[in-house]
């Protein structure tokens, strides 16, 4: 009788299936190209101050710093408190998703042809894989046939491993609309090894869907494959319960180090990535024998076999099972331009990087005419919540000014409050301080302040009116979304109004509310952002921005500040004008 009760054979642990050199090609100086690692090291500069680190690193004591570097991560990327999870390589991460989301028999959805460690951890926890075929585009139809027939799990991979496919936020959503849509929802990990180097993240889809877990490396983007780092994003009950079954000091302390210091030479690492991902698509148009598949990947997926050749040529690739392909990374700019003469052809030369510009734009006083709306639902509720206050226009615009409430909920809670002990008169020494002493009065009443002015709202939001055509926007030539106060129900309303949508952020939950920078973060990552200019008209607004500049201090950030009080909130560096469409020529100078 066994004393191991597995079998063995279906349950290999994950070691090299990316096909490890055999002794011979170690002999020889061949470029790796087939593991997909980054193509450079990292900057001296960033090297040495690692290594200053490690030097002063008590070897003999337990790594301590995972809760430190965890909340850096976090704040860094707009996620609520508990919301992250570090561990050590992306891989291992899903290796706890499979322990803790599958009973034996589960179906898990899988790309195919997909990353071939994925179906060894489906059977090492005795689930059962579902091929979705994807070819080398990503199809949905197999992913919902896979919903239908009850997959418990669902593993995305955006780009997909080894063909590069993508596909944008608007594509992906109809598949994760279906999937939240059930009485037992399944779990969609969407694994974004590679998202660095595509157009854009799929970040925004993770505090939409609860079911939705964001699976990502330091491998790749950070060029950090021999710290064996990565981290899950997703809802705080379900990264709650994974990081309940991670092991105690799972991750060495110099891969700890090694975070810290590579976030701290982001710019460095950003500008590699982009000049591979530059790279990479002139590679792929210099092919004149050879196809490559449209990538959003740091590598390409080339057909017919480019192997022998690039071999001939001291470039080692990976070739594909069941086809004639191989998965070429994309080495530096020298070792681009020896594959692109090796398979026949001449790398177009290199033009100058764009950047890569979001404006960001609040709804109400920005995108809408909404002032008047609000005034009367919040005058309608406190003449219900507080029949003996004085209700006026100037308290609404003072609490405006105040700082904290831009969410009129809470605004009329405050009110409410404030009504209610006799200290309305505090508004005129509160700008810029708020009310700390009385926070938690003012959120036990909120959600009852909520619903009488929003059932005030559906009748006053009829006053609403657009202030710009989407055409005036479009025409600045740079990405565009939206932060709003409003909660989602209220967005789609403001959607209404407008008669367009833009990709947004909303007040949907406390971690979301300005003057919380979380949404701008969480709008940078999306949009692959190097600048933000971020449009509103209210003092948490321009703190919002403010505190995203502290957070991504790698990124350049600048507030525009519109309506009748942005005196009172711009700083000198501010664009500012009295409206969205008076501001639009100082936006065309400063929008890269």
């Amino acid at each position: 009788m066994s004393l191991l009760r597995k079998d063995l054979e279906t349950l290999q642990p994950y070691t090299r299936p990316e096909a490890a050199w055999t002794p011979a090609e170690a002999a020889r100086p061949l470029v790796r190209l087939h593991m997909n690692e980054a193509p450079s090291d990292w900057p001296p500069e960033a090297k040495a101050a690692l290594l200053a680190r490690l030097a002063a690193l008590p070897f003999q004591v337990y790594p301590e710093r995972q809760a430190e570097l965890t909340e850096r991560l976090r704040l860094r990327l707009g996620a609520p408190e508990g919301g992250l999870l570090l561990g050590p390589s992306s891989g291992a991460l899903l290796d706890l998703v499979a322990l803790a989301g599958l009973d034996p028999g589960d179906a898990v959805a899988l790309p195919e042809p997909g990353f071939s460690l994925y179906p060894l951890l489906v059977k090492r926890h005795r689930g059962v894989v579902r091929a979705v075929p994807v070819g080398t585009g990503f199809p949905m139809e197999g992913w919902f046939t896979a919903l239908q027939k009850g997959a418990r799990q669902l593993w995305v991979t955006l780009p997909n491993n080894p063909t590069g496919a993508w596909l944008s936020p608007d594509d992906l959503e109809p598949l994760l609309v279906a999937a939240a849509g059930g009485e037992d929802p399944p779990l969609v990990i969407i694994d974004e090894a590679y998202a660095e180097f595509a157009p854009r993240t799929h970040r925004l889809a993770v505090d939409r869907f609860p079911n939705v877990v964001l699976l990502r490396t330091f491998s790749k983007a950070l060029a950090s494959a021999s710290w064996r780092l990565g981290y899950l994003l997703g809802d705080p009950a379900l990264i709650g319960s994974l990081a309940a079954l991670q092991l105690p000091y799972s991750m060495p302390a110099a891969s700890l180090e090694a975070l810290d210091v590579a976030l701290d030479f982001a710019p460095c690492f950003d500008a590699a990535i982009r000049a591979t991902a530059a790279r990479r698509d002139r590679l792929a148009a210099s092919l004149p024998r050879h196809a490559a598949a449209p990538s959003a990947a740091n590598f390409l997926y080339v057909t017919p076999d480019p192997a022998p050749a690039l071999k001939d040529a001291g470039l080692l690739v990976r070739t594909l099972p069941g086809g004639d392909a191989a998965r070429v990374g994309i080495g530096e700019e020298e070792v681009a331009v020896r594959a692109a003469a090796a398979l026949g052809g001449a790398l177009p030369a290199a033009e100058v990087p764009q950047e890569s510009s979001l404006l960001v734009l609040d709804v109400d006083g920005v995108l809408i005419e909404a002032d008047r709306s609000f005034m009367e639902a919040v005058r309608l509720a406190m003449a219900e919540l507080a029949p003996q206050q004085d209700w006026t226009d100037d308290h609404f615009r003072a609490f405006k000014r105040v700082g904290g409430f831009n969410n009129d909920f809470r605004l009329a809670a405050a009110a409410w409050l404030l009504a209610a002990r006799g200290e309305m008169g505090r508004l005129d020494s509160a700008e810029g301080i708020g009310f700390p002493d009385l926070e938690a009065d003012i959120a036990a009443r909120e959600p009852e302040a909520q619903r009488i002015v929003q059932k005030h709202y559906a009748e006053t939001s009829k006053l609403e009116r657009p202030l710009i055509e989407l055409h005036a926007l479009r025409a600045l030539g740079c990405e565009l979304a939206i932060l709003t106060g409003r909660p989602p129900e209220e967005l789609v309303m403001a959607f209404g109004v407008l008669g367009w949508e833009l990709p947004a952020v909303s007040d949907s939950a406390p971690h979301l509310r300005k003057p919380s920078p979380a949404g701008l973060l969480q709008l940078a990552d999306a949009f692959r952002a190097t600048s933000v200019v971020f449009v509103g008209d209210t003092r948490d607004d321009a703190a919002a921005l403010a505190a995203a500049r502290e957070l991504r201090p790698d990124l350049v950030w600048r507030f525009a500040g519109v309506g009748p009080d942005r005196e009172r909130f711009i700083r000198d560096a501010d664009l500012h004008a009295p409206t969205l469409l008076d501001l639009l020529p100082q936006l065309k100078e400063a929008l890269p």
